[in-house]
C-alpha cells in the first residue's frame, strides 16, 4: 500500500494554490479493504457533510483510539462498521474508493488529537502509540508502522528522481548524483539529515534558475478537503 502523498505542504490539483495536507494518502488496488490501524470505537461510519468536520472527504470511517484521538480513513467506496463498533487493529473498517473530493482511488488517512483542525504527523502519532500501548493488546501495530518506513523512502527516491530529471537554465541537472543519495538514505540516514540544510539551499538557488520554475507539477492522487 505505497504512500503517494505524504502530510505536509504540497499543491492543491483542483485549485492549484498551496495548501497543506493534513494526512497521508495510501493507494492499493481499487476497492481493497481497508484495515484499521489502531484499536478503538467507530465514531463515525457514513458520508461526510459540510459542518461535520469530514465535509469533502466522501464516506468516511473515524475510530477513536484509548488516548481520545481520531483516526480518519476517508474517501472511502463503502464502510464494513457502524458507529457505536468496537474494532481492533487489522479489523477491516471499509473499501478503497474516490468518494468526496479526491482525483483517484486512494485512502486518506489523518489522525486528530483533538476535533476538527488538529491533525498531527500519522507516522508520528502511530510511533508514539504503539510505543505507549500494551503490545500483547495491539501486537500488529508495530508490523503496521513498520511498513510504513518504505513508503518514506519510496517517496524520497521519487523526489530525488524528479530533481534528476530536471534541468536549469545552463542545462545542468538540478542533482547529479541521485543514486548516491538513494544510498545515503539507507545506509547513513542521520549524515543525510545533517547535509540537508546545505542540500535545500543548493536546489532552491538551482531550481529558481529553471525555466519551468512557475509550471504547475500535475499529481497523480490528490485532495484538499472543504467544510
Amino acid at each position: 500500500m505505497p504512500c503517494d502523498q505524504p502530510y505536509g505542504p504540497r499543491v492543491d490539483p483542483f485549485t492549484t494554490k498551496q495548501v497543506f495536507h493534513t494526512g497521508i494518502d495510501l493507494v492499493k488496488k481499487h476497492r481493497s479493504p481497508i484495515r484499521a490501524f489502531v484499536t478503538g470505537v467507530v465514531t463515525h461510519a457514513k458520508e461526510g457533510v459540510k459542518g461535520s468536520g469530514y465535509g469533502g472527504f466522501g464516506i468516511v470511517v473515524a475510530v477513536k483510539d484509548q488516548n481520545g484521538c481520531t483516526h480518519v480513513y476517508a474517501h472511502l467506496h463503502s464502510t464494513s462498521v457502524r458507529v457505536g463498533d468496537q474494532v481492533k487493529c487489522g479489523d477491516v473498517v471499509g473499501l478503497q474508493g474516490s468518494t468526496g473530493r479526491s482525483t483517484g482511488s486512494h485512502l486518506h488517512y489523518e489522525v486528530r488529537r483533538g476535533g476538527f483542525g488538529t491533525h498531527t504527523d500519522p507516522v508520528a502519532y502511530l510511533r508514539e502509540y504503539y510505543q505507549s500501548v500494551d503490545k500483547s493488546v495491539d501486537r500488529g501495530d508495530e508490523d503496521t508502522v513498520k511498513a510504513l518506513e518504505p513508503w518514506k523512502l519510496q517517496l524520497a527516491d521519487k523526489a530525488l528522481d524528479s530533481l534528476a530529471s530536471k534541468k536549469d537554465t545552463e542545462g545542468k541537472a538540478l542533482i547529479n548524483n541521485a543514486e548516491e543519495w538513494k544510498q545515503r538514505l539507507r545506509t547513513e540516514p542521520q549524515e543525510v539529515l545533517n547535509d540537508l540544510p546545505w542540500l535545500l539551499f543548493v536546489l532552491v538557488d538551482r531550481a529558481t534558475n529553471t525555466p519551468d520554475f512557475l509550471v504547475q507539477q500535475e499529481w497523480d492522487v490528490d485532495h484538499e478537503r472543504r467544510v
